[in-house]
């Protein structure tokens, strides 16, 4: 047989059954094969163990017999093992391979993201004052009868991706934002944080709240924008007759009645919500996590929460706006994973010009620490995993 001239790449264990029935029916084509992550990482990691300081000493067939994954581990291996080129997309998941599927990888292939160059750099801005002014409505919505703070004074940070509440670092992000709640609040500061938890899980679609919130914003802006097409008139009328129009020449009996109504509908006891669905499982680790914290949306609480558990995209009612706009209309991203193979999240913040923290055992933080001097001065912070 000569030399192969065709190359088939494999991504993934459930992919690279393709690779090995090709070895093993002898084809003459070359099989590489790339995984992000291994099977058995991921599941020591969420079984909060020392993943890191006992890596070279794990007994891999023990550890996946016990987690019921023995015979997936077996294929990652030997797809791993047969492949002509083997590859990774981080250093710290090469060495992760090294230990858990017997082979170091041949080559390290960092992710990448299709970016788009703005035109100017100027337009980062105004695209993140398009799309800040999307989440302002939603927040509009959402804290209806509560809006007691300034949205001029308000940061929107958020943390986003699989539902993995110690390998994506959910627990500390919110144990961070319990701290930082308590801080702002002894400091007395007039800025607010609304932090926004983005992890699809299985729900019973939007809570009741969140859709009345969405209706009384709609009929509020409808009453709003009604008023100000009159006032216009009335100001346009009085000025052609050359008098500076006061008091009740602006604004009449008919129109303060329609306002107050808007007021009156606003209103309402309860707290906003601290989630937007109604969740299958109400003993929701996320949900409890913020419950044990005490965020819960009260007036003195500087930091707010909304747990959103699923992605954000231009159908969802709430925010109508795609993920990569509600990304760029952010402050900042945060990522404090323990287990990130490489880490899109924080790099998607970079390309649309937004800071974002992620941590030492990441790929993407590994790789920005390795290739950049003071990863800060580029809006990359990297705190220890």
């Amino acid at each position: 047989p000569g030399v192969p001239t065709v190359n088939a790449l494999f991504h993934e264990w459930q992919g690279g059954v393709g690779g090995l029935l090709l070895r093993l029916w002898k084809k003459q084509v070359a099989v590489t094969f790339h995984t992000h992550a291994t099977l058995l990482g991921r599941y020591l990691c969420a079984g909060n163990v020392d993943f890191y300081s006992n890596l070279p000493h794990f007994n891999v067939d023990r550890e996946a017999g016990e987690r019921g994954i023995y015979h997936k581990h077996c294929v990652e291996r030997a797809c791993a093992a047969t492949a002509h080129v083997f590859t990774t997309v981080s250093v710290n998941t090469g060495e992760e391979c090294e230990y858990l599927l017997k082979k170091k990888p041949d080559l390290i292939c960092p992710n990448g993201l299709n970016v788009k160059e703005e035109a100017a750099q100027h337009e980062f801005q105004n695209l993140h004052n398009v799309a800040k002014s999307k989440i302002h409505t939603f927040v509009h919505s959402h804290f209806h009868g509560h809006m007691d703070f300034d949205l001029e004074q308000t940061l929107y940070i958020f943390s986003a991706g699989r539902y993995e509440y110690t390998n994506k670092g959910v627990d500390m992000f919110i144990e961070s934002l319990a701290k930082l709640n308590h801080l702002m609040k002894e400091s007395e500061t007039n800025k607010t944080v609304v932090a926004f938890l983005v992890f699809p899980t299985e729900t019973n679609y939007y809570n009741v709240d969140s859709l009345r919130g969405l209706a009384l914003l709609k009929q509020t802006r409808e009453v709003v924008h009604s008023v100000q097409e009159k006032i216009g008139a009335r100001i346009l009328a009085s000025v052609a007759k050359g008098v500076i129009p006061v008091g009740d020449k602006i604004l009449d009996s008919e129109d303060l009645v329609k306002l107050k109504r808007c007021i009156l509908a606003n209103q309402r006891r309860e707290l906003p919500p601290i989630v937007t669905h109604n969740m299958t499982d109400n003993s929701d680790t996320i949900l409890s996590h913020l419950r044990r914290v005490q965020l819960f949306n009260q007036s003195a609480d500087r930091v707010k929460v909304v747990y959103h558990p699923e992605f954000i995209n231009a159908t969802s009612p709430l925010f109508n706006m795609d993920y990569e706009d509600f990304v760029r209309g952010s402050h900042l991203g945060v990522f404090p994973s323990y287990y990130e193979p490489w880490g899109y999240t924080p790099a998607e913040c970079t390309v649309r010009g937004i800071p974002s923290v992620t941590s030492n055992v990441s790929g993407y933080g590994l790789f920005m620490a390795e290739h950049i001097a003071e990863p800060e001065n580029y809006g990359v912070y990297i705190v220890d995993g």
